[in-house]
């Protein structure tokens, strides 16, 4: 089976932009709905999840194709897997926010918020997988030699940081 590609590029992390994008931004909506009670924030944070929920099924989509192409042996398989899965709850929350929503009160107090805490720390770990498939993997990266290596800023704590995370999927 084929990658998914759109204009000459990977199309998943096209398509991602939308859930990564949405899906924060009506957590912040949340937020200001909370602190000032303005109705509108509660809706707009109703319709940018919408937003972030189909936009995600798209990307969703886009990259359980790339993950059908992964060959069985590959050690990106398990993380991509990881990965995928990790996706595939988020949405599952996501959508389950959306039904505790849905009606004229939106409100995000109580179980809505916490889905979409727990919706956003998610969506953070599992970008975190996706850029390790890239950086780390360089899966679906062209090799053209790229730039010189430059030193990285890093806050404190970074390496344990990142520990924790590849411990997760047990990764070397």
């Amino acid at each position: 089976m084929p990658y998914t590609t759109f204009t000459g590029h990977p199309l998943h992390p096209q398509m991602i932009v939308a859930p990564a994008g949405l899906l924060p931004f009506s957590l912040v909506l949340d937020l200001l709905y909370i602190q000032t009670g303005n109705r509108s924030y509660a809706d707009a944070a109703y319709y940018a999840m919408i937003g972030g929920f189909v936009g995600g099924v798209a990307a969703g989509a886009a990259g359980a194709a790339d993950y059908l192409a992964i060959p069985p042996d590959d050690q990106t398989k398990s993380i991509g897997r990881f990965h995928g899965l990790l996706n595939l709850s988020l949405l599952g929350l996501t959508g389950l926010n959306l039904v505790l929503r849905r009606g004229k009160g939106r409100s995000p107090r109580g179980v809505p918020l916490l889905l979409s805490l727990i919706g956003n720390a998610g969506l953070f770990v599992s970008a975190w997988y996706g850029g390790h498939l890239v950086y780390e993997h360089g899966l679906r990266v062209k090799a053209v030699g790229g730039p010189r290596p430059v030193p990285e800023l890093k806050p404190p704590g970074d390496e344990k940081a990142e520990a924790a995370l590849l411990s997760l999927h047990h990764l070397p």
